[in-house]
């Protein structure tokens, strides 16, 4: 018997709703709609446009259940990390939430830091320091005294809110609790002590519930709390082995590499490596670092087609290929890179400001992207491996950023490591897994990634690695520079 799922995936620039159809021991996809998702800019401050999102999700459901009808056996929702709305005591939304890139958080880290420490923050959240983290957004917000937050009766996070638009229910999923900053995952509870000594509300978070469990109904279809973290849904799809040593990366707009652990790993040194502690599906830890992924070829191809250049993907990697190799070195997690805005400028004015030339055409811009990405993560690889413990042979790539053909090889370049790509879809296909398990159609994580490697096995492609001593000298030289 056929049975279909619904997966709402929200990411920082496009939102879509896919249904998955699990029959015969395999999974296949079917996009029911597909539509905008980004920041939008009034008087200086950027905002989500929550409303729109909403309305596509209720046609996205409209759509699953008009062509799938009872055989729709439940739906869930993902999204970008950090973000929140502010609810009043009548239920309803104060105001629409704020985007992450926002500089309502710029000077905030370095004032908590001064207020409570930053080894007292990393000790009681686990959690790698971001000037984006919502820790920061609501320090922000209590220090000015914002009018919205006084009023707040409740803090519900960017899947909870729609969630709670469609059921009612009023919840914090814990994956994405684990993201803010304000979560500790060693008590698996709220960091009261962090929070008040910063003045921070503690009335205003929702009860937890955790993924997998069904948080109620619209028009009859079960509503799961799903990974809501979209990394924590990235990261159940991963069709790893069991019993496999490996690397995942989530590739996308933001590039998150680590692995997964059954306890956090809270010491000196994730503290001075930056790491993060995040809960995954399963009781597990999502144990990376988020690392800058795409966001910089986006925006330079969004700003070069306003300009009248109408390069595709393809076009923008034949630039890349046509161009020299390692002319110029760049860390793409620079905070400089974080706003919306002209990155061509910024990568020429970063390159001169670390002494080298400036990078001119596009092609060499385009390139200078990718060979930094890369060779960012070959880096971050190297720390994942001594902080874990664990040798990974293999790095997993999942999400949108792989079918990028060019990235994928030279993250094999750069880390010396196999690397295995796919699923593409891999946001909607964890969190489908994880209706799965809450609906008893399977019965646990491995044997769902069992069913994920044998539906998407065409989608599978490895990557050896290629010239290891060019790409070894330049991340001697990317690390001389970069770091």
């Amino acid at each position: 018997m056929k049975k279909h799922y619904l997966a709402v995936d929200l990411g920082p620039s496009s939102g879509r709703s896919i249904v998955g159809t699990f029959n015969d021991g395999k999974l296949t996809l079917k996009e029911m709609n597909r539509f905008w998702n980004g920041p939008t800019e009034i008087d200086g401050t950027l905002y989500w446009d929550f409303v729109h999102l909403f309305r596509n999700i209720q046609e996205g459901i409209a759509l699953a259940k008009k062509e799938f009808g009872d055989g729709l056996v439940s739906m869930g929702i993902d999204t970008w990390g950090v973000d929140f709305g502010l609810i009043d005591s009548q239920g309803k939304l104060l105001g629409n939430p704020v985007n992450y890139r926002d500089s309502r958080t710029d000077g905030m880290p370095e004032k908590v830091f001064a207020a409570v420490g930053k080894e007292a923050v990393f000790e009681q959240t686990g959690i790698q320091f971001m000037q984006l983290n919502t820790l920061y957004q609501l320090y922000a917000l209590a220090q000015s005294g914002e009018a919205q937050y006084q009023q707040a009766d409740k803090l519900l996070f960017a899947p909870d809110l729609l969630n709670y638009w469609l059921t009612g229910k009023q919840v914090t999923n814990r994956t994405f609790a684990s993201t803010s900053q304000c979560y500790n995952p060693v008590t698996k509870d709220w960091a009261f002590d962090l929070l008040k000594k910063l003045n921070i509300r503690t009335d205003l978070f929702a009860p937890f519930a955790d993924p997998g469990t069904v948080l109620g109904n619209v028009q009859g279809l079960p509503v799961i709390n799903v990974g809501s973290h979209d990394t924590a849904s990235d990261f159940a799809a991963v069709p790893v082995v069991e019993g496999e040593q490996c690397a995942f990366l989530s590739s996308g707009t933001w590039s998150l590499l680590g692995t997964e652990l059954s306890t956090p790993v809270i010491n000196a040194e994730a503290l001075a490596a930056n790491f993060t502690n995040e809960v995954g599906v399963c009781d597990t830890i999502r144990f990376l670092k988020n690392l800058s992924g795409l966001w910089i070829i986006q925006e330079l191809r969004r700003v070069w087609i306003e300009q009248g250049f109408n390069y595709s993907w393809c076009d923008m990697d034949d630039l890349a290929e046509k161009a020299e190799p390692f002319k110029f070195f760049i860390n793409p997690g620079d905070d400089v890179f974080v706003p919306p805005g002209d990155m061509l400028r910024r990568i020429q004015e970063t390159c001169e400001r670390t002494g080298q030339t400036q990078p001119q055409d596009h092609g060499e811009i385009i390139r200078t992207a990718y060979e930094g990405l890369a060779l960012l993560y070959a880096d971050t690889y190297d720390t994942l491996e001594t902080l874990s413990g664990c040798k990974m042979d293999v790095l997993r790539i999942v999400g949108g950023g792989c079918k990028n053909i060019m990235l994928d090889q030279f993250a094999a370049n750069a880390t010396g490591r196999k690397v295995i790509s796919g699923p593409i879809e891999a946001t909607a296909i964890g969190n489908i897994v994880v209706q799965m398990l809450a609906m008893d159609d399977i019965s646990s994580l491995n044997e769902g990634r069992e069913i994920i490697r044998a539906s998407f096995i065409n989608e599978s492609i490895t990557y050896e690695p290629q010239d290891p001593v060019e790409w070894q000298n330049a991340l001697k030289k990317w690390r001389s520079i970069c770091r």
